[in-house]
């Protein structure tokens, strides 16, 4: 009984010291370096607007149109402009709770790039997260092809979104949007469709 009740008592101490973070306090407080073109009052006032179930869209700093698309506890999408868009969520982590941040820009297809950072939005060290390269994108016939895929596939171009529910983070094949008809037809079957990963309470690992 002794032990239960220090168990109890450290955990009480240890919520105190971490108290629970939402997607919305998140979004919220990201630094200007994340969110340069939406302001902290901005910001508030596209909360209320689809917590009221309002479509009005807010003035971003450059004077386009910004609104949130999709909000839970553990996540918030943002129509940033309209050429980009943002998913900023939570990451479970053992005691605390980490951020994801996926910016996407239209190029002219969806482009992501996945940003890891602590409660605080300092870059959370060991959790660096790089999109990966052609060759991870190749299939196992694609490898024997490697290099008809990479002198017609300079760059890979993939989205990705975060769900919260099944902690997954899933890269979608974006190259069928930016290259010709017939340079993809003649790669596609070589590159996979879509890359999954899973976050283990440090990090993304790929999902085999």
């Amino acid at each position: 009984m002794r032990r239960l009740i220090i168990f109890i008592a450290a955990m009480a101490s240890f919520a105190m010291a971490y108290p629970q973070l939402t997607a919305t306090e998140a979004f919220s407080s990201a630094p200007a370096s994340v969110l340069p073109l939406i302001d902290y009052i901005t910001r508030l006032d596209m909360i209320d607007y689809y917590n009221s179930g309002s479509a009005t869209a807010s003035k971003n700093v450059m004077q386009g149109q910004s609104r949130i698309t999709a909000l839970s506890p553990m996540s918030v999408s943002v129509s940033v402009t309209s050429g980009s868009e943002c998913q900023i969520a939570l990451l479970p982590m053992r005691g605390d709770t980490a951020i994801v941040c996926i910016e996407t820009v239209m190029t002219p297809t969806p482009d992501s790039r996945v940003s890891v950072y602590d409660r605080d939005w300092k870059p959370l060290s060991g959790s660096s997260f790089a999109m990966p390269a052609v060759s991870a994108w190749l299939t196992p016939e694609g490898k024997k092809q490697a290099d008809v895929v990479e002198s017609q596939v300079p760059f890979m171009l993939a989205s990705a979104q975060y769900s919260p529910e099944t902690d997954t983070l899933v890269l979608t094949n974006r190259l069928s949007d930016f290259l010709s008809d017939d340079v993809y037809g003649l790669v596609k079957p070589y590159l996979l469709p879509s890359i999954t990963y899973k976050w283990n309470s440090s990090r993304f690992v790929p999902v085999k």
